[in-house]
């Protein structure tokens, strides 16, 4: 019984790493060099920093581009915790690796201190129909950020947030299969 628990186990996480597609598309693929010398994403991720709009829309703007660090409190809970569902701040910040509201540090906290910038925007899927998606995108580090974009769940009266992808200074960390179009190249 113990052999088939631990096989099930096995089995079971090795499915939920298999979502990442990232870790298939290699930097030659994904990226085309322009002339200026900069690269421009051409991989297979739908949602990885969209700005030719080819796979997604902006729906509607939830949080205009902040930097927490100039607004008091007050104005961080009104501007940006206010606006923002429960349980999105805390799934970005462990994307971003800022989720030192384990160790006790509150949201405001992190936003104040560690956050440079923030904006927030749905998007809706110009070919992916079953999706909710919530773009978040953060500066961390004095000149660092990314974009993490999730799947917005509802079960019953309960909201989650599903990361479906997430880059990092334009580099692709993760995409969910769910996101992910197959290259006819």
């Amino acid at each position: 019984m113990l052999k088939s628990l631990l096989v099930l186990s096995i089995l079971l996480s090795g499915s939920v790493f298999a979502q990442n597609m990232a870790e298939s598309e290699g930097y030659d693929k994904a990226y085309k060099e322009m002339p200026d010398g900069s690269s421009l994403y051409v991989g297979s991720c739908t949602t990885h920093e969209e700005y030719e709009k080819k796979h997604t829309v902006v729906k509607n703007e939830i949080l205009k581009f902040l930097t927490p660090s100039t607004l008091s409190e007050s104005q961080i809970k009104a501007k940006i915790i206010s606006k923002l569902e429960n349980g999105l701040l805390e799934a970005t910040f462990k994307i971003f690796h800022v989720d030192d509201i384990k160790i006790g540090a509150s949201i405001l906290t992190i936003l104040k201190n560690y956050i440079d910038d923030i904006s927030v925007v749905t998007l809706t899927h110009k070919t992916i129909k079953d999706v909710d998606l919530v773009r978040v995108s953060m500066g961390v580090g004095g000149g660092n950020g990314g974009y993490a974009v999730f799947n917005r769940v509802v079960k019953g009266k309960k909201v989650s947030f599903k990361l479906m992808s997430y880059t990092f200074d334009n580099d692709m960390e993760y995409c969910d299969k769910k996101v992910w179009v197959k290259k006819t190249r």
